[in-house]
């Protein structure tokens, strides 16, 4: 009986006990750029008989597409050369490599083999890592990104490490050179992300960032980009109406408005809004609204409305009276008599000089002699404009001179002469006849 539970223990302390094999973990396939670095991520394990065995002194080897020819090494880390360094700590099982400058003739399959002290050799056929060299960087594909105005926006830019040493760049620009600030790099053993952070406007609609990625090669550098292209949405804006003919319209006659705006989806409805003695009174609906002015109203509203929302904008009419304005007519005909009035005093004062200059014939008689007299309360103005009566009358004349004197005058021997302010005025004469003449303005 003791017997058979000592025997049930040791079984169950065997079946606790893992038995380690020969494994390796590579990549399946790695994509490498002409003339670019390359890292191959590599760990493996062994039986644990050979632990003892792998210790600093441990070399790796890496075979091309036959992993029993050594006519096919192309790294072994026991010999330095140009073509790549194992990375990794093989004692810690780790055979992480960097490979140098693969060409397009260097498509192929590689095998790793592992060697170490008393006999430690050992190649792992039943896995490698095939190899495919790229020349030239693909352009990655536009891709269109939606997004409503005022949410948050994260755009990612993501690249392969090809080499480890030697990671890729990422920069972004955008078409419209829109400012780019927050920008965060991340990084892993295969990949690197440049993640791109703002919040969305109306002013990104239709602009494309762009992300150029940049692998440093032995004699030049090798580019790619990845495209995307912003779709933004938002409730109308910069809405706006137009009058036609114009904002100064006359009571009675057709008036037109026109209602725009900037929507993204386009706008889905306009409303025409009026105000009447304090009250909204709505219209009708349409980018257009025509009608007939017949009252006072000033104030005219435009709704503009998406899915997003809406935006409201007035426009104030300028009503006139369809009634005759006098108030025109008024100043015109005041700036007509101001002009008539001063060429009237323009045309009396050049005739009065020039009569004035006028000397008298040596050869008339004395008894031809004329006498123009005035009241002797009249001022010098009257005067003035007697001048231009005389003038008329002088054209009936024969005369050697006149005198111009104030005296009182025979009631029996003078005539008396309108002038423009009723201001009478003696003519004393013997045989002419005086013409009949008034100044009218």
């Amino acid at each position: 009986m003791k017997t058979s539970q000592k025997s049930i223990c040791i079984i169950l302390f065997l079946q606790g006990v893992r038995c380690r094999d020969w494994s390796i973990s590579l990549p399946e396939k790695i994509e490498a750029l002409n003339g670019c670095c390359l890292t191959i991520h590599c760990t493996f394990d062994m039986e644990n008989s050979f632990d003892s065995d792998l210790d600093d002194t441990a070399v790796g080897v890496w075979f091309k597409n036959n992993p029993y020819s050594s006519e096919q090494i192309v790294l072994n880390s026991s010999i330095s050369n140009n073509l790549g360094k194992i990375t990794g700590h093989l004692k810690d099982k780790n055979c992480t490599t960097d490979f140098y400058n693969f060409s397009s003739n260097d498509d192929a399959q590689l095998f790793f083999r592992i060697e170490g002290k008393d006999g430690l050799k050992y190649t792992y056929t039943t896995k490698y890592v095939s190899i495919h060299v790229i020349v030239k960087m693909f352009m990655g594909q536009m891709e269109v990104h939606e997004v409503l105005e005022g949410n948050g926006v994260r755009l990612r830019c993501s690249a392969i490490t090809l080499c480890s040493s030697s990671p890729p760049t990422l920069t972004w620009r955008s078409t419209d050179r829109l400012p780019i600030n927050d920008r965060r790099l991340q990084q892993n053993q295969t990949e690197i992300f440049s993640d791109l952070n703002f919040t969305a406007s109306h002013l990104q609609h239709g602009v494309t960032f762009i992300c150029n990625i940049t692998y440093q090669l032995q004699n030049r550098n090798a580019t790619a980009q990845s495209n995307i292209t912003l779709r933004v949405l938002y409730a109308p804006r910069n809405t706006s109406v137009s009058v036609f003919p114009s904002n100064s319209v006359l009571e009675g006659t057709s008036v037109t408005l026109t209602c725009r705006s900037d929507a993204n989806p386009a706008v889905l409805h306009y409303t025409w809004i009026r105000e009447n003695g304090g009250r909204l009174e709505q219209l009708q609906t349409g980018q257009n609204l025509t009608f007939n002015v017949t009252d006072r109203t000033h104030t005219y509203y435009c709704r503009a409305g998406n899915q997003h929302g809406t935006q409201n904008t007035s426009v104030l009419l300028d009503i006139q009276s369809s009634g005759f304005n006098f108030s025109f007519v008024q100043i015109g005909v005041g700036v007509s008599m101001i002009v008539i009035l001063c060429a009237i005093t323009c045309v009396c004062k050049r005739r009065g000089r020039a009569f004035q200059n006028r000397k008298p014939s040596q050869n008339s008689p004395e008894g031809n002699t004329r006498s123009v007299s005035t009241n002797e309360n009249e001022g010098e103005s009257v005067f003035v404009k007697i001048e231009f009566l005389l003038e008329r009358i002088h054209q009936n004349l024969h005369y050697s001179s006149i005198t111009f004197r104030k005296h009182k005058t025979d009631p029996g021997e003078s005539r008396r002469v309108s002038s423009l302010d009723n201001v009478y005025s003696v003519v004393t004469y013997s045989s002419v006849e005086i013409p009949k003449c008034s100044i009218d303005v």
